[in-house]
């Protein structure tokens, strides 16, 4: 009789780090699919505890005897939102390990203040779309994850506007937050207020975009391991049209080479074609889909 261990943590740790990213290979190099596991900026995240937070579990585990065989993580970003994605080692699938994973963690977020849980599968994986089905979770919406291209990002280059970054610090923050509320179709009193200097510590650089000593967008941007990514970009509304969408992304483009990114990324909603059109033409090309369906509590 098979008997496997499932376990809860809060925060992840450079053993768990180790055994997530071992499995997410096997799983990644069999499905030829792809996972959005945030682990890096949970591992950045457990090595920066924020004093002002209660820690959750967010990482369940499922174990044959030292060898991680299953797992599922929650990230949470703050909001009413939270996403979860996970995977099973391809040896040990149809033996009920992933359903007892997201039975914990949905008891977990039963207990949050998030409203809903945004299930993640890369649309090729027809085991993890079998799976979403049966939760009764509705499609939203799909991303694109595009990458950069340096031979057609040197054809784009070029800065022709008087937008410049600045360096962002918590007097911001609640500039940020009514911004995400903009470009994310949210409520302002669902933005948590970013501890700036925080964030920075666990490799994400928030900048402002100005133009002659106007706020007119702001950026945030990733980096670790020589791996740049690019977030939350967007241009205050009374200020599009203008060209600075198109200027505040080759400058994000230089200051991740700046800070010694090789690899660049973004994620855009696929039917965002503005968004689209405007990456494609600075050097970006799609690398994957990514869908999201919802489960609200109330269902």
């Amino acid at each position: 009789m098979e008997v496997f261990h499932f376990k809860a943590s809060k925060g992840m740790d450079r053993d768990l780090y180790e055994a997530v990213s071992e499995l997410e290979n096997i799983c990644r190099d069999h499905d030829d699919v792809r996972l959005k596991l945030e682990l890096d900026y949970k591992l950045a995240k457990a090595d920066t505890p924020d004093e002002n937070s209660d820690e959750k579990l967010d990482d369940f585990t499922c174990w044959d005897g030292h060898r991680l065989v299953g797992y599922l993580g929650i990230d949470d970003f703050g909001g009413r939102t939270v996403e979860v994605n996970g995977m099973v080692h391809p040896e040990y699938r149809r033996r009920g390990i992933f359903r007892e994973l997201f039975r914990q963690a949905k008891m977990e977020w039963e207990g949050r203040d998030s409203n809903e849980m945004l299930l993640l599968t890369d649309r090729k994986s027809k085991e993890g779309k079998s799976f979403i089905n049966g939760t009764g979770a509705a499609y939203d919406h799909t991303e694109y994850e595009m990458i950069l291209s340096d031979g057609l990002f040197e054809e784009a280059k070029g800065f022709s506007k008087d937008l410049v970054l600045k360096e962002a610090t918590n007097d911001d923050a609640r500039e940020i937050a009514r911004q995400n509320s903009i470009y994310f179709n949210e409520e302002l009193a669902d933005q948590e207020l970013l501890d700036i200097d925080l964030e920075k510590k666990r490799g994400f650089h928030v900048y402002m975009a100005v133009v002659q000593g106007n706020i007119v967008g702001k950026v945030h941007l990733h980096l670790t391991n020589g791996e740049g990514g690019i977030f939350g970009l967007g241009i205050i509304p009374e200020w599009r049209g203008t060209g600075f969408g198109r200027e505040l992304l080759l400058r994000s483009v230089h200051k991740l080479k700046e800070l010694g990114a090789s690899y660049i990324f973004l994620q855009v909603d696929a039917k965002n074609d503005t968004a689209l059109g405007l990456y494609r033409s600075c050097g970006f090309k799609e690398s994957y889909s990514m869908e999201y369906y919802k489960l609200n509590k109330e269902r």
